[in-house]
């Protein structure tokens, strides 16, 4: 197990048969002005289905049905609703708006952006007793929307979806989140943590879940795995080849039940890390967390999660680091294929993350 508190020597690539599967690993790699990643090296890493997703007879989306092009919220909404298998491609801004949009998704239907351009702009999606769904390549914020409400703690937040990029309940299962990004504003400087809520949430029993090679930034609160701490259920969610960047907390927080995190890359995560409660057990597996606070923790309710760590890489970290197990967790799915040494984790993600990579 790696608990580092220098920065790791980069190498100036890999060798063998892992040359042909990950990317070079090489120096700093360059971001556009609107802050997605760009690659350094052209080798492009093994994408794919992964994960909890793949259980519980997988997860396909709309394949086998048409193919159609939403150009408009009003398009996306009815082909989002509809009870045939659909693959929708969304090719350039969808907004809704400074009031903002909510739009339900019904089962067996695959959201996906063309380019680097499908962005929801103030749409949030709902996914509600549904399965069977894709979300891939898409941009989302809920940046732009001015229409709030006082919620709980008496503070403003976003009235549409409560403010969630993305909204997952009920039993909703068999769901994946690949190539997207998600951002809203630098915590720094906006201060209200329950302005814009979360980016990816779930609760009630909804399962299967599979959220990977995303890229997620400038946010408070990134994703409630579980809504409460009465909020039990086992909801089963991978999380791999994420990037997280300027996030202040929840990467996940993860309440009840298993879930498996691998080769994410945490970077300027200063509240709380990985946050396992209420008896949780989480394989927490060769991640790269690099200038984070308590990268794995457990912390905010009276019954302690636990967590199965293993090979992960601590860079200039504070607080909580394990290097030894709470808990046992085999995760019931093949990823070996796909499972990177924690040093290449940085480079492989910050290339292959985000929209525009597949």
């Amino acid at each position: 197990m790696l608990a580092c508190a220098k920065k790791p020597v980069e190498s100036a690539g890999v060798t063998g048969a892992a040359q042909a599967a990950t990317p070079a690993v090489g120096g700093a790699v360059p971001a556009t002005a609107g802050g997605t990643p760009v690659a350094a090296n052209s080798i492009t890493p093994a994408f794919g289905p992964v994960g909890f997703a793949t259980e519980n007879g997988g997860t396909t989306g709309g394949a086998g049905g048409r193919t159609v092009a939403a150009t408009t919220l009003a398009e996306l909404t009815e082909y989002a609703k509809s009870a045939e298998p659909l693959i929708i491609t969304i090719s350039g801004t969808i907004s809704g708006g400074t009031q903002g949009a909510s739009v339900r998704v019904s089962s067996n239907k695959t959201l996906l952006g063309v380019g680097k351009n499908g962005f929801l702009e103030g749409v949030g999606l709902t996914i509600s007793d549904q399965r069977n769904i894709i979300v891939q390549n898409l941009k989302f914020t809920m940046s732009t929307v001015t229409n709030t409400k006082i919620n709980d703690e008496k503070r403003p937040q976003v009235a549409v979806n409560d403010g969630d990029c993305i909204t997952i309940q009920g039993t909703s299962q068999n769901l994946w989140f690949d190539h997207c990004e998600f951002f809203n504003q630098d915590p720094a400087t906006q201060l209200n943590q329950d302005l814009y809520d979360g980016l990816i949430d779930a609760k009630g029993a909804s399962a299967f879940i599979t959220i990977s090679w995303n890229y997620f930034h400038d946010h408070h609160k990134a994703h409630l795995i579980g809504n409460s701490d009465k909020d039990a259920g086992d909801r089963k969610v991978t999380f791999h080849h994420n990037y997280y960047l300027n996030i202040h907390e929840r990467v996940p927080v993860y309440r009840f039940g298993t879930g498996h995190a691998f080769n994410n890359y945490y970077k300027h995560v200063y509240g709380t890390g990985i946050n396992s409660r209420v008896g949780a057990c989480l394989r927490v597996e060769k991640n790269y967390f690099e200038d984070v606070k308590n990268p794995v923790v457990s912390k905010n309710s009276d019954v302690l999660g636990k967590w199965d760590v293993s090979d992960n890489m601590y860079v200039d970290c504070t607080g909580s680091q394990p290097t030894t197990s709470t808990c046992s967790l085999t995760p019931p799915y093949q990823y070996a294929s796909v499972l990177n040494d924690a040093a290449q984790v940085k480079e492989i993600v910050v290339q292959g993350a985000g929209v525009g990579k597949l």
